[in-house]
């Protein structure tokens, strides 16, 4: 009977220092750190020193077996591991305690040993990995392989990459170098799809030519205007449909994926019961080591996302290793996966439709959510994962991203909640623009209501809408000081304060009933205090992004706030008139949205067989669809 490698034991080849303890880990023997243990020969091998002892109870290198019990018809997994020179392999399993226990070992000489591993006992979690262990002389791990035996009549499956891009032409080059130097990935994809939405395009950057030679007629370059990361990715859903492939893999411009990982999620969607989407992890870029989640989950209730079970956002592997994190060995239901890397099986496409029309924000989420209300589970697997931009230097309610946010929000609880009235949304969105109003961002709070405007518009407007709406964001919250940024700190007045205070000094709230007196008590000075005159004259203070909240202004009429990019500041200043206008209007946007969820809701779920067909999106491209 044939067997399938699913999984390779893989190292890293650049940026070791940043990323070895998401694939080896030192921990179990003297404390030795990356480089005193263990030397990295290629992708595949490593030089374990004398007298050393390493582990591959890692992200990237632990075998899921959890996963792979409970979503596959898999029971037994075959563990090769090819070695030079001498010494002791020992095979381990965790539980969902994270306890681990030795379940075989071999002493080896220049050998390729095999382990036959039963999946069995691992409903709630638990892994695979092994250790070596040399004696007296340096030893080496030419390879390891997980392989799977395969019945007479399965089948590989191939996927259809594909990438949306907008002026991250260096990002995206990186994923297309990535996936052309790996001869494991050119296995399992049948094409990769570029869609480029930008001006500073791809195809014109040094080094493109060669990355191009070496996917050969694998690579598609597509250029369209920018409709968003739904516009981009039903491009490719769209591309992926008129072929072969088995899949679509989708990956983010912005990230830098680990290849094996692309090979990983093709094969364990191959031996899925069922047709399964399968999402990736994502890794901080800037701090690479920490994984940001490996699995969400939809609360209905307020229509947000959660961290999967007992897991954590922001989980550093540098400090806190695989083997010694319990709660990381439990297996994590989630509800959706990121866009930044999912592979979607073509049927689940054919069944259910393509992206929603939302330019970007939740489209993600909606899509796996009405996936698995048709029974298509989604399984954010261990070991599939990218190098994504962090979200910590990002604040999309300071920009024009807040509009998407706040809709798609409305949208995906109207589609996807079973929550009579939208449950805790309505009053959650009121409270929300409270706050900012707290924080002086009319803005933010212009852009929510024209969102939840829209959404009363109705479902038509939305395809009609996609390629202008960003635009019409843009430029709503212009007028606005808040959205202005002062590059030239030199340019602006000195602070000087001006505005009275009342009431005492105001201290951070340290207890739910502390925060809610200080917030009566903003409320009753915005909103009937004047502003001091000199607040429009000289900004009061200067507020660092990283400080924002909304009881630093509970005091004074403006202030300096930082960019969260951290390129000026824009000087907030508080309008009385504005603030009452905006509380009224909120009040009623809101209490019109719970007291009309029901019939938004009928209209909107009809409308989605038609706003998400393939047909739909062709006519939106302006494409041809032999779907």
């Amino acid at each position: 009977m044939e067997r399938v490698v699913v999984n390779r034991t893989v190292f890293p080849v650049e940026g070791v220092a940043e990323v070895s303890a998401l694939y080896v880990d030192t921990g179990t023997s003297d404390g030795s750190q990356p480089g005193e243990a263990y030397e990295i020969l290629d992708r595949r091998s490593i030089r374990i020193y004398a007298h050393k002892r390493v582990s591959l109870s890692t992200y990237f290198n632990a075998f899921p077996a959890s996963y792979w019990q409970r979503w596959t018809g898999v029971r037994q997994i075959t563990l090769v591991v090819e070695l030079k020179g001498k010494g002791l392999l020992s095979v381990y399993k965790s539980t969902a305690r994270g306890r681990a226990t030795a379940v075989a070992s071999k002493q080896f000489e220049n050998d390729t040993v095999e382990f036959d591993l039963p999946l069995r006992s691992f409903v709630d979690g638990g892994y695979y990995w092994f250790d070596i262990a040399c004696g007296q002389a340096d030893a080496t791990l030419v390879s390891a392989e997980w392989q799977v035996a395969a019945t007479d009549d399965w089948t590989p499956g191939r996927a259809t990459v594909g990438i949306t891009t907008f002026n991250r032409p260096t990002y995206c080059l990186n994923q297309i170098i990535a996936v052309g130097e790996n001869p494991d990935v050119h296995d399992v994809i049948d094409r990769l799809v570029v869609v480029d939405q930008g001006t500073d395009l791809v195809e014109a950057q040094p080094g493109f030519g060669a990355a191009a030679a070496r996917l050969g007629d694998r690579l598609d370059l597509l250029r369209q205007p920018n409709l968003g990361g739904s516009g981009g990715f039903s491009r490719a859903m769209l591309e992926s449909l008129d072929g072969a492939s088995r899949y679509v893999l989708l990956l983010d411009d912005d990230a830098i994926s680990e290849p094996e990982a692309i090979a990983r999620a093709v094969r364990f969607a191959d031996f899925a019961s069922a047709p399964t989407i399968v999402g990736g992890g994502m890794l901080h870029l800037d701090d690479r080591s920490v994984l940001y989640t490996q699995g969400e989950v939809w609360d209905s209730r307020k229509s947000w996302m959660l961290p999967s079970g007992g897991s954590e956002y922001d989980h550093d592997f540098a400090e806190d290793p695989l083997r010694s994190t319990s709660e990381l060995h439990r297996r994590l239901h989630a509800d959706f996966n990121g866009w930044w890397m999912c592979l979607i099986p073509t049927e689940v496409l054919r069944e259910i439709g393509l992206s929603l029309p939302v330019f970007l924000k939740f489209d993600d989420i909606e899509f796996s959510l009405r996936a698995l209300e048709r029974g298509y589970p989604t399984v954010c697997m261990p070991g599939v994962a990218v190098w994504h931009m962090a979200w910590h230097d990002k604040d999309p309610t300071r920009t024009w991203e807040e509009y998407f946010i706040h809709r798609n929000r409305i949208l995906t609880g109207l589609l996807r909640s079973h929550v009579a009235d939208g449950g805790y949304l309505p009053l959650h969105s009121f409270l929300g623009d409270v706050k900012l109003l707290f924080m002086l961002q009319y803005s933010t709070v212009r852009l929510r209501h024209q969102a939840l405007q829209d959404v009363f518009a109705g479902p038509s407007a939305l395809p009609q809408s996609l390629a202008s709406k960003q635009a019409e964001a843009r430029s709503l919250r212009e007028s606005y000081s808040d959205a202005r940024v002062v590059e030239d700190l030199s340019t602006l007045p000195p602070v000087r304060r001006s505005s009275r205070v009342f009431f005492g000094a105001v201290r951070r709230p340290t207890n739910p009933l502390a925060a809610l007196a200080l917030a009566v008590r903003v409320a009753i000075r915005q909103l009937l205090l004047k502003e001091a005159v000199g607040s429009r004259e000289n900004p009061e203070r200067i507020i660092p992004a990283p400080d924002i909240t909304w009881w630093r202004f509970a005091d004074i009429d403006s202030a300096l706030v930082t960019s969260p990019d951290g390129v000026g500041v824009a000087w907030y200043q508080r309008d009385r008139a504005t603030m009452r206008r905006f509380l009224v209007r909120s009040l009623r946007l809101n209490l019109r949205l719970r007291r009309q969820w029901k019939t938004l809701q009928d209209s909107y779920r009809a409308a989605v067989p038609d706003l998400t067909s393939a047909e739909a999106w062709a006519k939106i491209l302006q494409v041809g669809n032999s779907s």
